[in-house]
């Protein structure tokens, strides 16, 4: 291998790293409006405030963990056994934090629970919060060998690229039209999100795209001002619309792509940086798994000292979801070295 191929190649492990570390930071950010923090119910008052955390709350990881799952996993196109342990790791820890968590809600919550509702938590995958993902996650790694073989049959370009338009306008479109009371676009497939981020990361890992930096920087920018540039313009005396859709809509969607485009190619070059990243990026799941019990320790013991208001406690947010993450990775590398331990980590 050449040079140049080399430094391609570091510099695209590289590039996964860092998204695959935003991912996660972004997951545990969205949380500081969605769950822990009174922002939905705040009346927008245009304040620079409100309207950097409008922006804020437009932010989605898990998109990007979406579009990593196709560019990753391009050439696995076996269901074999080595392929099933992939899964089994990933439902191992599942289970591990599920039981940490109650253990967690039990004698620090003090939360009554009982054998049973540890069982129901685990399948329904509600004793973690934010487990969804995983429901998700199990369907979209079981088939993702047969849309492999089925993206690999598809013979030209401009057919792949059909491909991405036409799962695009069946999920994110949709989910921009069919609101308030409307239903203009065919909407029954809006719930196939996943696949699209799928086949979005399996076209760029084979074509590799590359788009200025500034054009993406100016996308993003310009799509994460909709939600509060319309409130604030059009809405008075209650809280933020969400105008631009979910985070896999029509807006989000393009967000998400351009924010892979602009990542999937960088290098970091410091060495402290990018072992911290590096570091994120390895023990993203665990860190996803964990941060529940964080948050319901972290947010108490910042609101109960520092809020006052919504505006005013959003100079926090940068402080409140460090700490998170920071805890989290202590927690999720303590988990590391317990499976090393007890040889889990060989299943």
């Amino acid at each position: 291998m050449d040079n140049h191929l080399l430094k391609t190649q570091v510099n695209r492990l590289c590039g996964i790293d860092c998204i695959r570390a935003l991912a996660i930071v972004n997951v545990i950010a969205a949380h500081f409006f969605t769950f822990n923090t009174p922002f939905h119910q705040t009346d927008f008052d245009c304040s620079l405030s409100m309207f950097l955390q409008g922006m804020g709350k437009s932010i989605s990881g898990v998109s990007l963990f979406m579009m990593m799952t196709g560019f990753l996993n391009s050439k696995k196109v076996k269901f074999d056994k080595q392929y099933i342990r992939g899964l089994v790791k990933v439902l191992l820890t599942y289970v591990f934090f599920c039981v940490v968590t109650f253990l967690f809600k039990l004698y620090v919550l003090q939360m009554t629970l009982s054998p049973v509702s540890l069982v129901k938590g685990i399948l329904d995958f509600t004793m973690i919060p934010y487990a969804w993902y995983i429901e998700m996650w199990i369907g979209l790694y079981l088939i993702t060998p047969f849309l492999n073989l089925g993206y690999n049959a598809i013979p030209e370009k401009r057919m792949k690229q059909t491909l991405l338009v036409v799962l695009y306008l069946l999920t994110a479109v949709p989910n921009f039209t069919n609101r308030y009371n409307q239903h203009l676009m065919p909407g029954f497939w809006m719930d196939i999100y996943p696949v699209m981020f799928f086949m979005v990361g399996r076209y760029i890992k084979e074509y590799e795209p590359i788009v200025k930096w500034w054009k993406l920087v100016l996308v993003i920018l310009s799509f994460y001002m909709i939600n509060p540039l319309f409130s604030s313009l059009f809405i008075k005396g209650r809280p933020m619309m969400m105008v631009a859709g979910d985070p896999w809509g029509v807006f989000g969607t393009i967000v998400a792509v351009c924010i892979f485009l602009l990542l999937y190619k960088i290098d970091i070059r410091q060495k402290v940086l990018k072992w911290c990243v590096t570091k994120v990026a390895l023990l993203s799941l665990d860190i996803f798994l964990c941060c529940y019990m964080v948050d319901r320790l972290v947010y108490p013991f910042f609101m109960n000292r520092f809020f006052e208001s919504q505006q005013q406690f959003g100079k926090w947010f940068f402080v409140v979801v460090f700490v998170i993450v920071f805890l989290s990775a202590i927690i999720a590398q303590l988990k590391v070295w317990l499976f090393k331990a007890t040889r889990l980590d060989r299943i």
